[in-house]
């Protein structure tokens, strides 16, 4: 999958803990000149693998074209799980340049649920309420200044997005998911779309090796489902008439991408573009 981050002018701003109406945030305990410059800098490298994770889910799941910008608002538990949600004006923006987009937020807030984002520090997570608030500036460039080449290899970014999400949807969704990982997925399929061969293997995610586990009944289900699929009514998925058809995909898969929930380690609530965590 072709990936591109330069339609995104993106950054994450990292405000750990717990934020009631955006005010408060956790203060860390006293720390030592040799603390504040390791957190620093671990706080600098999960904004930078953060920012492009953003940029390249958020260009994907852009499939509307929209400009704009927004405050996108993680809310994480201990165990890095995502386990709230929500959207914000960002008011720190030239309006002018870039104007608050609700629409734009609605179409990107899914990939709060769908994205699989770095490894928060320990060190950067409230003790006391034991969760952490990610808020990242989204601020995306109009899109019609893309050149044809551009153009053509961001449509097809879109058209392999759709088949992942498909085949998420029809395979992974429906099994119980407790880790971390990227199914691959390797099919035969005859000419109506009927998949008459399938093989495949869980892998660690790069981001987050040491959350995967070598899962054998996720595995047995995957494969079990995948020999029942009729591709024929994926996106853009074309039957070879003449014969079989081969097919090559690798999907990632979290324990809150199922359903587009959050974890169930702890109850936390959406309301409208604010996300707020029960107990914070």
């Amino acid at each position: 999958m072709f990936i591109r981050s330069f339609t995104f002018a993106l950054s994450a701003l990292l405000l750990a803990g717990c934020q009631s109406g955006g005010h408060d945030s956790y203060r860390s305990p006293k720390l030592t000149a040799a603390q504040e410059k390791d957190q620093a800098l671990q706080r600098d490298v999960y904004e930078k693998l953060i920012s492009r994770v953003l940029a390249r889910e958020g260009d994907l799941a852009n499939t509307q074209g929209r400009d704009g910008s927004f405050n996108l608002m993680l809310t994480l538990d201990d165990k890095n799980r995502i386990i709230g949600c929500g959207t914000l004006p960002n008011k720190k923006v030239d309006a002018r340049i870039y104007p608050y987009n609700r629409k734009l937020a609605e179409d990107l807030r899914s990939i709060c649920w769908t994205a699989v984002f770095p490894e928060l520090p320990s060190s950067l997570i409230d003790p006391e309420t034991k969760t952490a608030r990610v808020v990242a500036p989204v601020l995306v460039y109009p899109l019609v200044a893309l050149s044809p080449d551009t153009r053509a290899r961001r449509e097809a970014a879109l058209h392999d997005k759709a088949q992942n999400d498909f085949l998420f949807t029809q395979l992974l969704a429906p099994l119980p998911i407790d880790s971390i990982g990227v199914a691959t997925l390797m099919m035969m399929t005859d000419s109506t779309g009927q998949v008459r061969e399938c093989a495949a293997s869980l892998d660690p995610h790069s981001l987050r090796p040491s959350e995967f586990r070598q899962d054998d009944a996720l595995l047995a289900g995957l494969v079990q489902r995948c020999k029942q699929l009729d591709m024929s009514t994926m996106p853009g998925f074309v039957a070879n008439t003449q014969g079989m058809t081969s097919a090559f995909h690798r999907v990632e898969y979290t324990p809150w991408k199922a359903g587009l929930k959050p974890a169930q380690s702890q109850s936390c609530s959406t309301t409208g573009s604010r996300a707020s965590t029960q107990g914070c």
